[in-house]
């Protein structure tokens, strides 16, 4: 019986503070002030070596993970790119003002960078990897290139 007052106790507790969390987030702004939405992105790199992504070839290729994404239009996101491949990977779209270089990995311990990204406009963005490296992987959507797309 004390286990489950004990229980009953937290969830109340968990749901205030939910609650409490929900209005925080759903008041106005102060007056003059916009509020401004930020998203999070964590993209993996992986070689063909850690089993990446197997392509149709039936190989294992590089590849970020995921290589096709969507961001929204107006919202700020801040993206980390964790490299665990021992060379450095880069994530270039011109159109996004985008040429990030991901380093690379030292030992067991990842390559990583983060970077924040604002689409100001809707639309279908390609991307690449501009390092040297898998070279079908570079040629092939879903592996070292894809399409970023932004939603209004």
């Amino acid at each position: 019986m004390k286990r489950l007052l004990l229980v009953f106790a937290v969830l109340a507790g968990l749901s205030a503070l939910v609650g409490s969390a929900a209005a925080q987030s759903a008041a106005p702004s102060p007056k003059g002030h916009k509020a401004h939405a930020v998203s999070k992105l964590t993209l993996i790199v992986k070689s063909d070596e850690e089993h990446a992504k197997k392509g149709p070839d039936g190989k294992w290729h590089d590849a970020f993970l995921p290589a096709n994404f969507s961001l929204k239009a107006g919202v700020k996101t801040t993206v980390t790119i964790v490299n665990y491949d021992d060379a450095p990977h880069s994530l270039v779209s011109p159109s996004l003002g985008l040429n990030v270089v991901a380093p690379a990995a030292k030992g067991k311990t990842p390559g990583r960078i983060t970077f924040t990204v604002d689409p100001k406009k809707a639309g279908r963005y390609d991307w690449w990897c501009g390092e040297p490296c898998d070279p079908w992987a570079m040629t092939h959507n879903g592996y070292m290139r894809g399409v970023i797309k932004v939603t209004a």
